[in-house]
């Protein structure tokens, strides 16, 4: 004879809640508020235990503790239950099918993408986000060098897929980074990036072989799509390899590459011809940065009798939206105008914000409760937003975007509206 209450544990079961767990809550729910004893005695099931389950069923939301001393706990009612149930399946369901395309491209990656453990020696991988993908994954297993020769346009490429992050914590666990490059004023700005957690070099010319060398034991190469500047990243081809003959001649040509090249640090004094230098902020230590600007325009006063420094606001705020959108942009998925725009509406209301996209084309969106916008400066916020979700869109589509400003002097308590269309 099955036992009472078997269907509704089963149905508790399929949504994570552990049977014995299921038992105390239907206790609680036949019974009343009781004490962790009586449901105890009433569940058949070990005082220990019982309050460890109550403690689950409570962090669950599916009791609640009443009263006084003795504690009593109370079962969320079966209509709230029920409730609870087809509102987050209902949301489940709407996740599934907007992330439908990504879902699936990303399955396709997955298994188009070798495991660090692959016996083959030589395994062909296709597209950039596979490769991607794959970059990450070794460079975590990396334990002493990682030796990159690139095109000049992909250390952009790898800032905004995020591998530049990846790089710098490899290089905190003390794994030796170098990187061969052809440093020029389009590069410039991530060559400077780079530097800050690599051995960066510049070289004049090329090599026809491009790729990545992790310690001894494998090496990605290029082979189409990237032997160029402004290669075609859809047709991006590169090989795995763990052959033992292959990484070792990699290796030597990467070694007699590097010292025939320049210091980095050389070629941008070159390139900037005294001209603007970056000022690095780091999370806890903007005071020792910035301290480092004050002296340096003391220095100019004490000497050359300087009286003031000139400072182009509207272009510093739009260097820092480049940089702020290219970050935001790393964590966000989609390569479509409209699937940018979902993925940056789950961003904001992960964040706290609110975000609305009030319709998809021409891109309309609202967001509402902005730090920069509806902060201190909002007048600083009103230029500094919508060169954010410009970056944003254009760095993931790979298009030029105009981004009309919200009115200004205008405090909307709708939050501002943003209109974005393609150039």
């Amino acid at each position: 004879m099955a036992r009472s209450g078997a269907g509704l544990v089963r149905l508790l079961a399929e949504r994570g809640v552990p049977e014995r767990a299921a038992r105390i809550y239907i206790a609680a729910s036949r019974e009343g508020p009781q004490t962790a004893s009586e449901l105890a005695r009433m569940s058949g099931i070990h005082r220990v235990e019982t309050y460890r389950h109550i403690q689950q069923l409570h962090e669950a939301g599916l009791l609640r503790p009443v009263g006084g001393r003795p504690k009593r706990f109370a079962a969320l009612s079966a209509e709230e239950l029920l409730e609870r149930w087809i509102r987050t399946t209902s949301e489940d369901l709407r996740r599934l099918e907007a992330g439908r395309e990504h879902i699936i491209r990303e399955f396709q990656e997955q298994i188009a993408t070798p495991e660090a453990n692959d016996g083959r020696k030589f395994v062909v991988m296709e597209h950039r986000r596979a490769l991607y993908s794959f970059l990450r994954k070794q460079i975590g297993l990396a334990r002493k060098e990682i030796l990159m020769s690139l095109s000049p346009s992909a250390l952009a490429r790898f800032v905004d897929g995020g591998i530049d992050r990846d790089l710098r914590t490899a290089r905190q666990r003390g794994v030796k980074v170098r990187v061969i490059t052809e440093i020029n004023r389009g590069n410039l700005p991530d060559a400077k990036h780079f530097a800050t957690f690599s051995e960066i070099r510049n070289t004049r010319t090329m090599p026809a072989a491009r790729g990545v060398l992790f310690d001894k034991t494998g090496a990605v190469v290029y082979v189409a799509g990237d032997l160029r500047p402004g290669g075609d990243e859809d047709k991006l081809v590169t090989v795995w390899t763990t052959d033992e003959e292959f990484l070792n001649l990699v290796r030597v040509q990467f070694q007699a590459l590097w010292n025939h090249c320049a210091p980095s640090e050389h070629r941008i004094v070159e390139l900037e011809e005294h001209g603007a230098a970056s000022l690095p902020v780091r999370l806890g230590r903007e005071v020792e940065s910035f301290n480092r600007l004050r002296e340096i325009t003391q220095l100019g006063m004490q000497v050359g009798g300087l009286r003031e420094l000139p400072f182009d606001v509207p272009e510093f705020i739009d260097t820092v939206a480049r940089q702020v959108g290219r970050e935001i942009a790393s964590e966000l998925e989609g390569e479509r105008p409209l699937e940018v725009a979902r993925s940056l509406q789950e961003y904001y209301r992960a964040h706290g914000l609110r975000f609305e996209i009030l319709q998809p084309d021409p891109l309309l969106i609202r967001a509402e409760g902005c730090i920069a916008c509806d902060g201190a400066s909002p007048e600083v916020g009103r230029l500094l937003c919508p060169a954010i979700l410009r970056t944003i869109f254009e760095t993931l589509t790979g298009g030029q975007w105009e981004v009309a400003r919200p009115q200004a002097r205008k405090r909307s308590r709708q939050g501002h509206v943003f209109a974005l269309s393609p150039l």
